[in-house]
């Protein structure tokens, strides 16, 4: 490969770095405050290529062809994952992640200090609703609280019916874990044994309190009040 081509190609990986920030593919693989450090790699890296180009006509005619001489074979190695992301971006991990997880337990973090929003039914994170409902065995500051969470849907754990998940990542999706609800749905709002996966739902719900136990796996069971289908929020993950 010369180095025209190979500078090129770094070139065009750095422009497409820059490109996914840009219209915010990104975030289908890290989380908002890595986009920054995506766009400024994908600077260096064209930075660094136009650099190298400078170099190259700086450079008197008759070195070039012992320079050149197999160098850059490994840039070819760049155009495999750029030209997966450039035309065919995955999409957002969803129900196929939560199903390879099986029955592990949730990720369950500390549960939020602050008390809930005001209003009569607030939206909050579905990785709050459940650490907060594994937290406190009565329910807590959820007791009796109608809630608006979202999230798609999975096929339920245990026995008939679907969950509701989201995918909870602290750098990227390569980290990713996943948090579910327990849907008591008798009315079908969200769907019953069958519906389809991956369907993004906005739900009013209520904890039934004491179900978010270690026997559960940490996942807490809700009553569903309303329900409505939604489009995949931006960012898809929670965090």
């Amino acid at each position: 490969m010369s180095r025209e081509v190979r500078n090129a190609l770094l070139v065009f990986a750095g422009a497409v770095l820059v490109l996914i920030v840009v219209d915010g593919t990104v975030l289908h693989y890290v989380r908002p405050g890595m986009a920054p450090l995506v766009a400024a790699a994908g600077v260096v890296v064209i930075a660094l290529a136009l650099l190298d180009v400078v170099r190259d006509l700086q450079r008197r005619p008759e070195t070039d062809d012992d320079h050149d001489h197999g160098s850059g074979r490994s840039a070819w190695l760049l155009l495999a994952p750029v030209l997966v992301v450039l035309l065919a971006a995955p999409p957002s991990l969803g129900s196929d992640a939560v199903d390879l997880a099986g029955t592990r337990t949730v990720a369950v973090g500390r549960a939020p200090e602050e008390p809930l929003p005001p209003g009569e039914s607030p939206a909050v994170p579905l990785v709050d609703l459940v650490a907060r409902a594994a937290a406190s065995p009565d329910g807590g500051a959820l007791a009796g609280r109608e809630l608006t969470v979202t999230g798609f849907v999975v096929a339920a754990r245990d026995g008939p019916g679907v969950d509701l998940a989201r995918l909870v990542i602290s750098c990227c999706a390569a980290d990713a874990s996943p948090v579910r609800l327990r849907l008591d749905d008798p009315r079908g709002l969200v769907g019953g044994p069958g519906a389809a996966s991956d369907r993004w739902v906005s739900a009013r719900v209520r904890l039934v309190p004491g179900t978010a136990t270690r026997e559960s796996g940490f996942v807490p069971t809700v009553t569903v009040l309303d329900a409505a289908e939604v489009r995949e929020p931006t960012p898809a993950y929670e965090y």
